[in-house]
Formats: structure tokens, sequence, C-alpha cells
């Protein structure tokens, strides 16, 4: 293997070095240095290093007279450099002078990273910790690494005298007759026992970790005193006393947990939302959702859908603001054979009439045209509709949801929305609120659309914690939709398997 000089250690640091001599003269400086100072070696080399850089130079010389260390800030260019100045002694004696550089961004990114780290230490203390069950830690030998507050309780012994100590050794002494850490070690796979310790009996599960080259790591176990199980069955009765008091609220919860899998939520306002959604699901009151553009309103039309008597019929969604004025009555209400010049032969249904005995959701309401308006006020009072050309009204039997980004009592005090269809619409309105004031949000949707962006392009990329971090102070005008294009974007065009801050995109930094 070739010998590594100094200088080939040096010019591979990634902080900048420059070194004088007593005289003030550049006699050194790495890759580094050239790269901060946009020069080489060669061009600096002897000069004095006052008239390269001022102030670098006063605090060297400094250095050289007052032989002590010193720790200052630079402005170079649009960067702040932090550096630090040092004599060279030889024997004693003092030959020159050195300063180190590093930019202010880096040490900043490396005081993040040990913050994001203590945070995630943090995390980890506090769920292994929290659990009312025990939590046992051992090696892939199992020697005890850790555990946890219940496990001394229901052990009833200290951490500080098992940690360290084998389980097999545990074992002999008699603090438990027998060992899940073992047989889990035994099989090679996980193991749930029944333990009996002090005259309590616990259920004791455990689970192993490999390591990267497919050897036991790690055993994690947990334990639960069941020695009162039939006391918490004698409770059970009782609380199943109450459930049919509680049976709504309980379907809704569950409602809630499948639906998690399209709905990424975890702040109040969204649990808020979907409650409200559930709870409407039921009847076929016409709702009206309300908020800007990418948060979501589709998604809860299709929840009430989905949870509805009209689950198995169809579900049509229709933007009014996307048809053209010239077409859009013909589309929604169907027409007859002649209506206008090229009438298909025989008529055409219109999409409520598709949609009869399912869900209509038109979004974008506010676009709809006033003499359309009368029509759909006409249907939300009587469910009847009348084709464009015809004479005969017809019954439909849909269920309506509508949406909007814009402010209709605005639009009413303007003109160009009706009063009676606002009030109308207005039976149950569910207000989605934008992205920037559900920051809970952000993080759980990300992991979501990452996933599903890995899965779509093959990728297995995964995020910095920082940049997490920067999307949560993001104000993301377009919302989730923009969020998930943020994300698709990134899985796209980042080269490594990291997403850095600096693979966000410009607009999502500011």
């Amino acid at each position: 293997m070739e010998e590594i000089n100094s200088k080939i250690f040096l010019d591979n640091m990634e902080n900048a070095v420059i070194a004088i001599n007593v005289k003030g003269e550049i006699v050194y400086c790495n890759k580094m240095a050239e790269c901060i100072l946009q020069t080489t070696l060669e061009n600096i080399l002897h000069k004095n290093v006052t008239a390269i850089m001022p102030e670098v130079g006063k605090k060297l010389q400094e250095s050289l007279k007052s032989r002590r260390i010193s720790l200052d800030i630079l402005r170079k260019g649009k960067e702040d450099l932090i550096f630090k100045v040092s004599p060279i002694k030889n024997n004693g004696e003092i030959i020159g002078a050195m300063s180190l550089f590093q930019k202010v961004s880096e040490v900043e990114k490396i005081i993040d990273g040990i913050d994001a780290y203590k945070r995630i230490v943090r995390m980890l203390d506090i769920i292994i910790e929290f659990p009312f069950d025990g939590l046992w830690i051992t090696d892939g030998k199992g020697k005890v690494l850790r555990i946890n507050k219940a496990s001394e309780k229901i052990n009833e012994v200290k951490a500080s005298d098992v940690i360290g100590k084998n389980v097999k050794d545990l074992e002999k002494e008699g603090l438990f007759d027998k060992s899940v850490t073992l047989e889990v070690l035994r099989r090679k796979d996980s193991a749930t026992i029944v333990q009996h310790i002090k005259g309590k009996s616990i259920l004791s599960s455990g689970n192993i970790v490999f390591d990267d080259k497919g050897n036991i790591e790690l055993v994690v176990s947990n334990e639960r005193d069941i020695t009162h199980l039939n006391k918490v069955r004698e409770e059970l009765k009782e609380t199943q006393a109450l459930a049919k008091r509680y049976q709504s609220e309980l379907s809704k919860a569950q409602l809630k947990d499948l639906e998690k899998e399209n709905i990424i939520f975890e702040s109040k306002a969204m649990e808020k939302v979907v409650d409200a959604a559930l709870t409407v699901c039921k009847v076929d009151s016409c709702v009206l959702l309300l908020g800007e553009s990418g948060v979501g309103k589709s998604l809860i039309a299709k929840l009430i859908h989905k949870y509805s008597s009209r689950n198995g019929q169809s579900f049509i969604s229709i933007n009014c603001g996307a048809i053209p004025e010239s077409l859009i009555e013909s589309e929604l209400f169907g027409y007859e054979e002649g209506a206008f010049t090229g009438a298909s032969k025989g008529g055409k249904a219109g999409i409520f009439e598709i949609a009869d005995k399912g869900t209509l959701f038109l979004d974008e309401i506010d676009t709809l045209p006033l003499h359309l308006q009368v029509k759909l006020l006409r249907f939300l009072e009587d469910t009847e509709i009348l084709r464009v050309g015809g004479v005969k009204y017809k019954k439909i039997d849909t269920r309506m949801i509508v949406a909007t980004n814009q402010d209709l009592e605005d639009l009413v005090k303007k003109g160009k929305f009706r009063k009676d269809l606002f009030f109308r619409l207005s039976v149950v309105p569910i207000y989605i609120p934008p992205l920037r004031k559900r920051i809970d949000d952000i993080s759980p949707l990300v992991k979501f659309f990452l996933d599903k962006y890995n899965k779509k392009y093959k990728k297995e990329k995964f995020i910095s914690p920082l940049v997490i971090n920067s999307l949560c102070e993001y104000s993301f005008p377009g919302n989730v939709r923009e969020l998930s294009n943020i994300i698709e974007r990134m899985v796209v065009m980042t080269k490594s398997k990291e997403i850095k801050l600096e693979n966000l995109p410009q607009v999502a930094t500011k």
C-alpha cells in the first residue's frame, strides 16, 4: 500500500490550511484553501499573507508575536468562514504560524446533525422507558445491555444489578425460572413463554435483530405481568356492558384507522375533518367541502362515498371549471335528440343520470354559470333534472358533494353566485385547513409519498431529517399536492440514496 505523506493528508482535509513563515510569507496552502481563495499555491507562494488576506494576515502576525491561539470569523464573498490561528513551533522555537478555515454553514450542519442525533436518542429513551410493558435488550450472546423501569418493577431488581451480566447466569441465580432470551437464541427465531418470577406469572416474548451479515446482533424481549389477568377479565366484562353506548364512536374510530392508508394525518385539525366526514357519510345530505387547492377535497369526497350506503354504486367526479361553458349544461344534464346541431341520435344521458343511485362530486362549483345554478337548485330541492331540449323532468337519486376553493359568500355579495343555492349547498360545510396550518401532517405525508415514489420508480431513497425540518417550515401554497410533487421530483432527480437539503427545489427553501 502506498505511504500517505503529509501533503496528501492535508490536501484531502475538509478544512482549508494556510501556513506562513516568521516573515509573514505564505509557505503553504492546501487544496481547500486554494478553492476558497480562488487561486493556486504557485500564485501566492512567498507573498505576504496580509496582501492576500488582510484580516487573516493580521491575526497570523499577532499569533507569531503573542505565541497564542486565536479564533475568529471572516467574511469571504457571500460565505462566512470560521478560522483558527496558531503558532508553529520546532524544538520550542516559533518558525511560523498557520490558520485553519471552515465554512460556518458546514459547522452549522454539523451542529444540526448533532442536535438531530440527540433528539433521536431522547426519543428512543422515551420509547424504551414509556411503555407499561417490561423491556430487556441483550446482545447476540445474551449479555444484558439495558432494561427499562417497568422491567425493574416486574422483576424487583435494579438495572445496575443485571446490566453486563448474561441471562444464563441470571437464570442460574434464580431471578427467573427460564429465560425467553435463551429460548430465542436456541431457536434463532422469535419465541413466547410464560416465566415465573417471585410468585408472579410473566408473559415474555423475544425477537431477534440481525446485523447486515445475518448474525444475531440483539435480542429484544417484552414482558407483562399476567398474574392479575382474571381481575382484568372481570373489568373487561364490565366494560363490555357499556359497548352499545359507544358503538357509533368505536365504528368511526375503526373506519378512520382503515382509511389512514389513503388519508394520511396526525393533526387534530384533520382528525376533526375526518370525524365530520365519517359522521355525515351515513346520511344523504349535500356536503360542501371548502379549502384551498390541493388540500385533499377529492379524497374526503371519496371517503364519504366509500363509507356511505352507496358504496357499491358509482362515484362520479367532475371539475366544473374544466368543462367549456358551451358544453357544461349538456354534459351535466344530458340532451334529447335534435336538441342542437350535431346532437347524437336518440340523445345522450348526462352526468347526473350516470351517477343515479351513486354519488356525484362537483369540484370548483363556483365556476358553474348562473343559469345552470338554477337547474342545480331545482335538483337539490326536487331531485329532478331536465335534459337540454327536453320537456319532461326525470327523477334522479344521487348523493351530492360539492367543493370550492373560493369564498362563496363573497361571490354571493358580488352577484356571481346565487344566494338560495349557497344556502342549499351549505347544509353540511366541511372546511379542510391548508397544510401550513397542520404541520403535524407533513412528516407522515413525506413518509407516505417517499414510499409511494420509491415503489413507483424502483428506488431506495431516504430523506435527511434536516430536509423534513425544512419542509415543516415551508408554507406550501400548493398544499398536499405540492408536497407530493416535491417528493416525487427529489426521488427522481437525486443521484445519491440520501435526499439532502441541497436536493430541495429552490421554491421549498424559501
